[in-house]
């Protein structure tokens, strides 16, 4: 029977090969003369160090690692030494050592040199920072670019706003950002995790045709002094978590973090974190209104100032249809009560005084962790005489 494999086109096999690692996507040159070749030509090279780390993972002194990094690094020089694609649809490199600055740079630039569609760079957080290469004209067909804890200089700030003509998806996590700015007229997927800076900055972020947007940040502390974020017409879906620094003793920002009114247009959004309501809201005397919002979930948010920045989301959501308050800090009439009570006596405060204006809600999904249903539907259910239509459906964890 003879070798059908074999028998396909190149670029067939090529995107069979693309789902091996690399390692063993080299060694299918032994299996004929057919293969002999092909690795060389793949548009795909994704080296990841951790595939060498499992192959060594009997190695447990200083020696052996040593000798596993060495056998990696000169992997790593051949591969991209004899591979000769004219361009390259992925481009994607995972290191856990630590090397030479100029040795991982090299090994990047060769990468985009290829003028790769996809960048995928990281390293582990127990390995240094390593520096991007400067993208230079390769980055005319770049449409996705993630990066995890990799070091951003200025000239990155510049290469996203004028040398990426077609990048549509960009994460930073965990990044190393010497200028504290996002800027970019294409990108439609934006994604920023517990990126660092410096020193306290303002993040600015500038992103006109986001559609989805996943911001989340030590805003107050060491990392960051405020966040900006200007103006998204086209944004569908939002997910912001700012958290504070343990050893951060201020209770506010420094700088800006008017986010709220950049979100306005957004359909789905989730806000999570403790801080995160208190710090969107500061001290602002207006609250935007919400058109599009459909789905609003708060997750792990305090809500103990008697649902006051809740009711303003309510109040301003017009389209709003559900709502989800998910292991949230409750008003201090939510605590649990003692054992031996008795649920038919207990007496709840609940704001009669509150509001909500929100026609269209129609489901109010609570998500908790207490065990004591009825104290906290005792509660909720004061706050809720003025929605219409509403079903609250509670969910104990």
């Amino acid at each position: 029977m003879g070798d059908r494999l074999s028998s396909l086109p190149d670029a067939l096999l090529h995107v069979i090969m693309s789902f091996l690692p690399v390692r063993q996507a080299v060694q299918t040159c032994v299996l004929s003369r057919r293969w002999e070749d092909l690795w060389c030509t793949m548009p795909y090279l994704s080296i990841d160090q951790r595939e060498f780390d499992k192959a060594a993972s009997g190695a447990r002194d200083d020696l052996g690692r040593s000798r596993k990094s060495s056998r990696f690094e000169e992997f790593v020089n051949s591969l991209l030494m004899f591979h000769k694609a004219p361009s390259l649809d992925v481009f994607r490199f995972h290191v856990t050592e630590n090397y030479e600055f100029k040795v991982v740079k090299r090994w990047f630039r060769r990468g985009i040199k290829c003028c790769p569609a996809v960048v995928e760079i990281s390293s582990s957080a127990n390995a240094r920072f390593y520096e991007l290469p400067h993208l230079g004209s390769s980055s005319h067909r770049l449409k996705r670019l993630h990066l995890v804890h990799i070091a951003l200089d200025k000239s990155f700030t510049q290469q996203l706003s004028s040398g990426c003509p077609v990048l549509d998806d960009l994460k930073l996590d965990r990044c190393l950002l010497d200028s504290p700015e996002i800027t970019s007229s294409t990108l439609k997927n934006l994604i920023v995790l517990d990126c660092t800076t410096y020193c306290g900055n303002v993040l600015t972020i500038t992103a006109p045709a986001v559609v989805s947007l996943y911001l989340d940040i030590t805003v107050i502390g060491w990392n960051w002094d405020g966040i900006l974020v200007n103006e998204m017409p086209s944004l569908v879906e939002a997910n912001v978590c700012l958290k504070q620094d343990r050893r951060s003793t201020s209770t506010s920002p420094k700088g800006p973090c008017k986010l709220l009114c950049s979100l306005s247009n957004v359909r789905k959004l989730e806000l999570s974190g403790l801080k995160t309501l208190s710090t969107l809201h500061g001290e602002s005397d207006t609250f935007p209104t919400f058109s599009d919002l459909i789905t609003l979930l708060f997750n792990g948010c305090d809500l103990s100032d008697d649902f006051q920045i809740l009711g303003c989301f309510l109040n301003n959501a017009p389209s709003l249809e559900k709502l989800t308050l998910q292991y949230c800090k409750l008003p201090e009439g939510s605590k649990k009560r003692k054992r031996n009570e008795n649920p038919k006596r207990i007496s709840i405060k609940c704001q009669d005084t509150l509001t909500f204006q929100c026609p269209n809600l129609k489901l109010t999904e609570i998500k908790y962790k207490e065990d004591d249903v009825h104290q906290l539907f005792g509660l909720l259910s004061g706050i809720w005489r003025s929605l219409q239509k509403t079903t609250i459906m509670l969910t104990k964890d």
